[in-house]
């Protein structure tokens, strides 16, 4: 396929399974991101830029930040369309942007990432020349506008309990799964919360990798007030790394 003949934009239709639903009858983030995670796959290997073709020499794609921002979280048996596009490139990231859409076609949730390709040897982060050249970009189109910045660090935090990352938790690329996390950081805040209150804006960065065996605990950190925000982390015990950090957003369900 020619480059000029590529979708600029991917869409997939999505029907919300009870299994993707939380206690709220909606569904949840996590599986949000799996959908978007899922398209944006879609899209890559159309554009022959897929896990497949970069596999071939050696090469994964990363998810290094994401943004979401939700209006709504529709519930189960509703339908979903997530639209996505490459949007930029610049030395080594990849920038790509996400709107889903409900049933009357109104955006809900739109999102913003951006992805690294590496070297799977090496570790080491690819130029994105090479990859640009194969892609159809659309840079004035933005589902957020903006860039996606570092989230800052916490300042202090109780010391929380290690659990240790197991089979189910891991991809097929042998780390831990991008949406476990998410699952893992939202499932740390109280039950109250969670069935009181929902996510307005999350945020996250992506800073190393976790493996099977490895020991975890989870961090929180209040940064505003009356606002109902949060910083979070994941660090791991053998070395005291941050695995990744977030910020978290959160409004009173009506």
């Amino acid at each position: 396929m020619n480059k000029d003949t590529y979708p600029y934009i991917w869409k997939d239709k999505y029907d919300i399974s009870s299994y993707e639903v939380d206690a709220n009858s909606k569904v949840s983030l996590q599986s949000l991101c799996n959908f978007m995670q899922e398209s944006a796959w879609h899209h890559a290997e159309t554009i022959g830029l897929g896990y497949k073709k970069l596999m071939e020499g050696d090469q994964l794609w990363l998810l290094t930040r994401l943004l979401i921002k939700i209006d709504k979280f529709p519930g189960w048996g509703e339908t979903v369309i997530v639209e996505t596009w490459a949007k930029d490139t610049d030395r080594i990231f990849a920038y790509r942007d996400f709107n889903i859409l409900d049933e009357t076609n109104k955006i809900i949730v739109a999102a913003s990432g951006a992805w690294v390709v590496i070297d799977k040897r090496s570790k080491r982060p690819q130029r994105m020349i090479p990859f640009r050249e194969s892609m159809s970009l659309l840079p004035e189109k933005n589902a957020i506008k903006g860039k996606l910045y570092k989230i800052s660090p916490l300042s202090g935090y109780k010391k929380k309990p290690f659990f240790t990352v197991q089979f189910g938790n891991l991809d097929m690329n042998k780390h831990v799964n991008n949406c476990k996390y998410i699952e893992w950081i939202l499932d740390s805040y109280h039950y109250d919360t969670r069935v009181n209150y929902e996510i307005s804006t999350f945020e996250i960065n992506f800073l190393s990798e976790a493996f099977y065996g490895d020991e975890l605990s989870i961090h929180t950190e209040r940064i505003k007030e009356p606002k109902l925000e949060f910083l979070n982390n994941i660090l791991r015990k053998k070395d005291s790394r941050e695995i990744c950090r977030a910020r978290t957003e959160w409004r009173r369900v009506i």
